[in-house]
C-alpha cells in the first residue's frame, strides 16, 4: 500500500512538474487579455521570472517584450526591458540583448541594475 501511494505521489509530482510551463505561459496570456487590470504587470513579472527560473529564456525574452509594449506605464518596466536583456543574452541573442541593455540604461541610468546592465553591455561589445 505504501509503494502504491509513493508511485502516485512520484507520478502527480511529474504532471504538475510538465504543467509548470503551460501555467506560467496561461498566467501571462490572462494578463494581456486584461491589460487594465492593476495585477496584470505584476501577474506577466512571475511568468517571466518562472519561465526563467526553468530556463525557458526564449518564451521569457517574448513575454518580456510583449510587456513592454502592452505595460508602458507600468511600475515593472525596468523589470521587464533588464530582463527582455537578460533573456536574450541567455538565449543566444547578443543583438537583442544589446539593444535591450542599452535602451534600460537610456530610460534607467540611476537604476540599481544600471552598473549591471552597464557590465554586460560592455562584455557584448567586446565580444564583436
Amino acid at each position: 500500500m505504501l509503494k502504491k501511494l509513493f508511485i502516485v505521489a512520484v507520478v502527480l509530482a511529474f504532471i504538475a512538474m510538465a504543467s509548470f510551463p503551460m501555467w506560467t505561459s496561461r498566467l501571462a496570456e490572462d494578463a494581456f487579455a486584461n491589460p487594465t487590470r492593476n495585477i496584470s504587470p505584476e501577474a506577466v513579472s512571475k511568468s517571466i521570472k518562472s519561465k526563467m527560473a526553468i530556463y525557458l529564456f526564449e518564451d521569457a525574452k517574448q513575454t518580456a517584450e510583449k510587456a513592454i509594449i502592452y505595460f508602458p506605464e507600468s511600475d515593472e518596466m525596468p523589470f521587464f526591458i533588464y530582463n527582455a536583456a537578460i533573456c536574450s543574452d541567455k538565449a543566444g541573442n547578443k543583438d537583442a540583448a544589446a539593444y535591450w541593455y542599452g535602451r534600460f540604461l537610456e530610460k534607467y541610468p540611476k537604476h540599481q541594475w544600471s552598473a549591471q546592465a552597464q557590465r554586460a553591455l560592455d562584455l557584448l561589445k567586446n565580444m564583436k
